[in-house]
């Protein structure tokens, strides 16, 4: 939820149910290697997406299908239903690479598809977050990995916290956890060119504030040798403008 509580008030089983539990049915995921993200149960379905891009909708009692939609690109976030005040319609909110997404969780028809960040190794891995009206959406990247090529020029990606109308996916404000954009700093011994400050990608679901008006994020570390003060640091955002109030880093030089 809104306040990122993880834990389920009633379950329905206590821990001394569970030595007793027995798979009731199971369900492949045709064609992927693996899934990584979150189900979430909701009105008798259970929604979860995988590795390659599907998104599905399932029966909670028996796991078949009621309704499959492509993302087209890695989805790993967990999936927040929302009723529609106004339409009294359930839309399913999540993110894939660098995508954030809208679909109408009875049907699974898209509502919108917004792209979140630029950069090619840009991605979304925290589950956007609706609150109001609105969608904020958490921005990671994985340039680290790409930049294991010896003449990749690391690294430009900043990470960054996107607001986003829940009715049309219109961006409302973008702010990024790396201020400055990155510009060459030094080369490496065979002459390829490094860039900095970058990184301090937000990898997880933001946390908000109603009573401060406040989104709560944690960013990653450092991708260059440049130190950057919101890496590894728990940062707060002003929910309504966007604008970065404070932060406090927790593990310093990071790089």
């Amino acid at each position: 939820d809104a306040t990122n509580t993880r834990f389920q008030a009633r379950p329905g089983l206590a821990a001394k149910d569970v030595p007793k539990l027995k798979v009731k049915w199971a369900f492949a995921f045709q064609g992927d290697v693996r899934t990584v993200s979150q189900p979430t149960v909701m009105g008798g379905r259970v929604f979860v997406s995988s590795w390659g891009g599907k998104v599905y909708s399932l029966d909670a009692a028996t796991g078949c299908t009621y309704w499959l939609y492509d993302a087209q690109s890695i989805a790993r976030t967990a999936i927040q239903i929302v009723k529609d005040p106004q339409t009294n319609r359930y839309v399913a909110f999540f993110g894939s690479h660098p995508w954030a997404h809208a679909v109408d969780a009875e049907t699974g028809k898209v509502l919108w598809k917004v792209r979140v960040d630029d950069h090619k190794e840009g991605r979304v891995t925290g589950a956007p977050m609706y609150y109001n009206g609105r969608v904020i959406v958490p921005v990671a990247s994985g340039e680290e990995v790409a930049s294991s090529a010896p003449k990749y020029e690391c690294c430009t990606f900043r990470g960054s916290l996107v607001s986003l109308d829940a009715k049309t996916g219109k961006q409302i404000w973008k702010t990024y956890t790396v201020p400055d954009l990155a510009k060459p700093y030094k080369k490496t011994a065979d002459g390829t060119q490094l860039w900095g400050p970058a990184g301090a990608g937000i990898w997880s679901a933001p946390t908000i504030d109603e009573k401060r008006k406040r989104i709560y994020v944690g960013t990653g570390n450092s991708y260059t040798g440049i130190d950057v003060p919101t890496s590894d640091a728990i940062l707060a955002f002003d929910l309504e403008t966007g604008s970065l109030l404070w932060s406090a880093q927790v593990t310093p030089k990071d790089n």
